[in-house]
Order: structure tokens, then C-alpha cells, then sequence
């Protein structure tokens, strides 16, 4: 009796790896919540549900509750926020740094790679209470933010070495509202991880980073936080410092144009957006945006995600040692198709490339060296109009 035998095939479609681009992680100070959320103790939410399952709410921890109200207000429910609380006199320096899991190392460590967007901000007001002193923000904002920013690129260089890359943003409190006094970020160390954000919904000593994290959670990895077309800010009201947007004059400018992110508004168009998305770093460095930022940290996890399967595999080669060109072309065809199915195919980025030298002798090395390269989408960030009258007849 006849029959017919069908075999299915697989991997012809080149699957698209999966990033968790827009996982979030806050760290925040507060107070122990009695049989609840304690200090140091890190947790996942999935919304504002998941926050009040661990007894924490507007009347025993508010700084709290605001910042994570307002992550869920620009994500939705359902998003990833992993969530810390600290110690109300850890300062934003401590909570930064890498030698102690005080903070955000911890954090970290408890995700497990996936946070992609890292916030930081303290309570000044209980910070100050906490520990008798009052905040020195002489130098424009709390003076421990400098140190944090610092203390910030270690901790982000040493998780990029181990393939979990992230951005941070912590927060720029206790503005002392005068632009003038505020250290320049965008001159001296490199620090393109890390960007600071100046500015509340609020009047007062704070600054809104879990709204921020919340903005940069939904949008794709190349966009801007600032992207007027994606409409503005869920907030109704937006303060930097005790002076209302609206309200600050040229303020506004002056803090931009010292590598800070702030509030912004345009003529004619309704809504609070932020100024940029400028990181601690000079604006010639590559990675001065976030969203520059996010695309290379994506591509970097695809990369390696692909690479790490030809980890001690075999590799064939010529009498001379060389590698076989066809082996270059195929392998490098591998990260190649990755990258454009997760990114180019959504347009964050222009193109990629990568190049794998058949010449290299790996027989005698051991190593297989890899050129990836990445063409970024541009941004019309400043757009000048010719715009006047034209006489047809003429």
C-alpha cells in the first residue's frame, strides 16, 4: 500500500531573538512597610496591584507610591517594573556604588540581566532628616548626584562586561533654581550610561523618574524621550524646582544646555515634553543620547546571544591555517539576519554590516575576531524653515 511521508523542516525563517528592551528597574527610598515591603528587599511589579500587595501605599510611603503611580501612568499595567526600596539616609551616592549591594547592585543581581532602563532617586526631605544634615545643592542640584553619576558608568561598565548592558537615569533634586550654579555634565568624564533629570509634576525637592522610566519602557530603543510626534507627557502639571513650566524663562535652556534632561513646552502645542535625551558625556561621544545608547546595548545582547553558540565549536580552515571564506560568510550572514529581523526590520536602526577576516590565522590564536557594524537612524533635533512670501507673476 502507498502511502506519503511528510517531514517538516525548521530554522529556515530566522527566528528573531527576543531583548527585554523596555524592562525597568527603580530604586527608591522609603520607609519598611509593618508585614509588608522592607528596605533592601527587591521585587518584581506588574502595576500598581502589585505594589499595594506588598502594603505599600500613598500614606505610609508617598515619595514611593508617586514615583511608581506614575511609571504605570506612561507604561500601563502589565509592564515589568523590578522595584527596591532603601534606607531613607542612603544617599544617591551610596545607592550608586558598585564595591557594597546597598542599592542598585542588588537590584541588578535580583533581575538577572533584564533591566535594560536603571532609575535612581531619593527623598531628599528624608534623606536630610534621616541623618541630621541638611542637602548641599550649592553646586545646583544635591551635590551627591556628581558622585552618583561617577559612581553610576562603574557600575554600568562592569555589567556591560558581562553582557547585561542598561542606561540609568537618577534623579536631579533639591534644584536650587538657579541654572547658573549647576556643574556642567557634558564637559570632563565620560559617562554616556547615565543621564540626570531635573524636574517634577511636583513642586519641591524631587524629580520624576519612574515617569520618565515609564516614557522609555514603551518606546522603541532609537526613539527619543523627547519625540515631540509621540505626543506629550501624561502629567498635567510640571515643575523644575518651585518654578512652574511656563513660569522658569530661560532656565529651561540653561539646564539643557548643561547636559541635563528637564521639562520643556512648545508655542501652540498643548502638553509637557522633555528637553532631550542627553546623557553625562560630552555631545561628540557616540553614545551621548540614551536612544543611541539602547540601540547599541540591544544590538550588543544580539550579538552576543548569537556568537555565544560558536563558543569552542569547530571551525574549518585552510592548509595555511586561514579560515574558510565560506565559513566567514555564513557565520557573519548569522548575526547579520538577527539584527535585521529584531531591529532593522523595525527601523531602529539604518543598517548592519559584519565582517569576518578569512586571512586570520585561528589555528594559531584561538580567537575568532568579529567587525559588527551598525548605521543608527538620525534625528531632526533642530529644524530651520525658509519661510516667506513668493510672487508667481514675477
Amino acid at each position: 500500500m502507498g502511502s506519503v511521508n511528510i517531514t517538516l523542516t525548521n530554522g529556515a525563517l530566522g527566528a528573531t531573538l527576543q531583548t527585554s528592551d523596555g524592562v525597568a528597574g527603580l530604586v527608591v527610598t522609603g520607609t519598611n512597610v509593618s508585614g509588608g515591603l522592607q528596605n533592601g528587599i527587591p521585587v518584581l511589579l506588574t502595576g500598581l496591584a502589585s505594589l499595594a500587595e506588598h502594603g505599600v501605599d500613598a500614606s505610609n510611603n508617598a515619595f514611593v507610591y508617586k514615583q511608581v503611580q506614575e511609571f504605570y501612568t506612561e507604561a500601563g499595567e502589565g509592564a515589568e517594573l523590578y522595584l527596591m526600596m532603601a534606607k531613607p539616609e542612603l544617599n544617591v551616592a551610596a545607592l550608586s556604588e558598585f564595591t557594597t549591594e546597598t542599592g542598585v547592585v542588588k537590584l541588578l543581581n535580583y533581575a538577572q540581566g533584564r533591566i535594560k532602563l536603571l532609575g535612581v532617586v531619593t527623598n531628599d526631605e528624608a534623606v536630610a532628616t534621616a541623618t541630621g544634615s541638611p542637602i548641599d545643592n550649592s553646586h545646583g542640584i544635591n551635590d551627591d548626584v556628581y558622585t552618583a553619576i561617577t559612581n553610576m558608568q562603574t557600575v554600568a561598565d562592569a555589567y556591560f562586561a558581562t553582557h547585561s548592558p542598561f542606561r540609568a537615569i537618577i534623579g536631579g533634586t533639591s534644584y536650587n533654581n538657579d541654572a547658573g550654579t549647576l556643574t556642567n555634565v557634558s564637559t570632563g568624564a565620560v559617562c554616556n550610561s547615565t543621564a540626570v533629570l531635573i524636574g517634577d509634576t511636583v513642586t519641591g525637592n524631587g524629580a520624576c523618574v519612574g515617569l520618565m522610566l515609564g516614557r522609555l519602557s514603551v518606546i522603541p530603543t532609537m526613539r527619543k524621550v523627547s519625540r515631540v510626534r509621540t505626543g506629550p507627557m501624561k502629567n498635567t502639571a510640571a515643575w523644575i524646582g518651585s518654578a512652574a513650566v511656563g513660569a522658569s524663562g530661560g532656565e529651561i535652556a540653561a539646564i539643557a544646555r548643561r547636559g541635563y534632561i528637564t521639562w520643556c513646552t512648545y508655542p501652540n502645542v498643548s502638553g509637557f515634553f522633555f528637553s532631550g535625551d542627553d546623557t553625562c558625556s560630552s555631545t561628540t561621544d557616540d553614545y551621548h543620547f540614551l536612544s543611541r545608547g539602547r540601540v547599541i546595548d540591544k544590538a550588543h545582547i544580539l550579538a552576543y546571544t548569537t556568537f555565544v553558540q560558536e563558543v569552542d565549536d569547530e571551525v574549518p580552515v585552510n592548509a595555511d591555517g586561514t579560515l574558510d571564506a565560506g565559513f566567514c560568510k555564513w557565520l557573519s550572514q548569522q548575526i547579520v539576519n538577527q539584527v535585521n529581523n529584531a531591529m532593522t526590520i523595525n527601523k531602529e536602526i539604518s543598517s548592519v554590516s559584519c565582517f569576518i577576516d578569512p586571512a586570520q590565522n585561528i589555528l594559531s590564536t584561538n580567537k575568532l575576531r568579529v567587525i559588527l557594524r551598525i548605521v543608527p537612524v538620525g534625528y531632526a533635533t533642530d529644524i530651520e524653515i525658509s519661510l516667506g512670501f513668493t510672487n508667481p507673476a514675477l
